[in-house]
C-alpha cells in the first residue's frame, strides 16, 4: 500500500495536473490581486498566518485561490521530492555500470530539484516565522522599535528623474539617515532603495508605498529572515551545479 502511494506521489501525470491547476490558481489570483490591492498588498507586511487570520475571515471569497495555490505547491513539492529520490536511487543501483563523471552528470537534474525545494522551504520559513515591520518615514521622526530600541530620522533626501519625459519628476532614489539606540549603544546608518543595512540581527530596507512626484510616501521596512540560512546555501549549490552541468553537456559526456 505504501509503495503504491509513493509511486502515485511521484507519477509524472500527477505533476502535469498539478502544474495545470497551479496555472489556473495563478491566473485567478492575478485578477483578485489587480482589483483588490487593499487586501493583498499587506501580504508584504504580515507573517503569512497573521495575514490569513486578519483577512481570511473577512474575504474568503477573494482569497480562495491563495489557499488552493499553497496546497498545490505543497503537493508539487512532495511530487518533485519523490521523483528526485526515485531517480537518484535508480541511478545509485547502476553506479557500477558508469564512471563517476557520468553518474554525477545524470544525477544533477535531480539534485537541482532538491536545491529548489530547499530554497522554497526557506521562503516558507521566513513567511511564517520571520519578522516584518513597516515604519512610515517622516522628517525628524522619533519612534520606538519593537526590539526595545529607539530610532530617529536625521536626514531625508530624494532625487527625481529629469529625463526621459515620461519619467520626469518621478522619484529616482531616496536616501535616509537614521540614528539607532539600544542598550546604551548608538549608531548612525544610511539606507536607500536597494541598499539596506543590517543591525542587531535585523535588515532594514527602504520602500515606497506608491510612485509619486515630488513627495513620495516612503517607509523603513525592518526584517528578519530565518529562511536565508536555507535559501543562500541552496541557491549557491544550484548555481555551482548549473555551472558544471551545462559545459559537461556541451562536451558530449551525457551519452557516455
Amino acid at each position: 500500500m505504501l509503495i503504491k502511494i509513493w509511486r502515485l506521489c511521484g507519477h509524472v501525470k500527477v505533476t502535469f495536473w498539478l502544474l495545470l491547476l497551479i496555472c489556473f490558481s495563478l491566473a485567478a489570483g492575478s485578477f483578485y490581486v489587480k482589483f483588490y490591492p487593499q487586501i493583498f498588498r499587506p501580504l508584504n507586511d504580515f507573517l503569512l498566518q497573521d495575514w490569513f487570520r486578519r483577512y481570511g475571515e473577512n474575504y474568503p471569497d477573494k482569497i480562495w485561490w491563495l489557499w488552493m495555490l499553497l496546497v498545490l505547491l505543497f503537493v508539487l513539492g512532495i511530487n518533485t521530492g519523490v521523483c528526485a529520490i526515485d531517480r537518484i536511487l535508480n541511478l545509485w543501483s547502476k553506479r557500477k555500470q558508469m564512471n563517476v563523471n557520468i553518474f554525477f552528470l545524470k544525477n544533477t537534474p535531480s539534485l537541482t530539484h532538491i536545491c529548489f525545494l530547499v530554497m522554497l522551504s526557506g521562503h516558507l520559513l521566513s513567511s511564517i516565522t520571520g519578522f516584518n515591520k513597516a515604519i512610515p518615514i517622516i522628517p525628524d521622526m522619533k519612534a520606538t522599535l519593537p526590539i526595545q530600541a529607539d530610532i530617529e530620522v536625521l536626514k531625508q533626501q530624494c532625487y527625481y528623474y529629469d529625463a526621459p519625459e515620461l519619467l520626469k519628476g518621478f522619484t529616482k532614489q531616496c536616501a535616509v539617515s537614521v540614528k539607532l539606540q539600544a542598550a546604551g549603544e548608538t549608531t548612525v546608518k544610511q539606507v536607500s532603495f536597494l541598499h539596506p543595512f543590517f543591525w542587531q540581527g535585523f535588515s532594514f530596507h527602504l520602500g515606497m508605498d506608491k510612485k509619486s512626484m515630488n513627495h513620495p510616501e516612503i517607509r523603513l521596512i525592518m526584517k528578519r529572515d530565518p529562511g536565508v540560512r536555507l535559501i543562500l546555501p541552496g541557491f549557491t549549490v544550484l548555481v555551482l551545479l548549473m555551472l558544471w552541468y551545462f559545459p559537461q553537456l556541451n562536451k558530449g559526456t551525457k551519452g557516455g
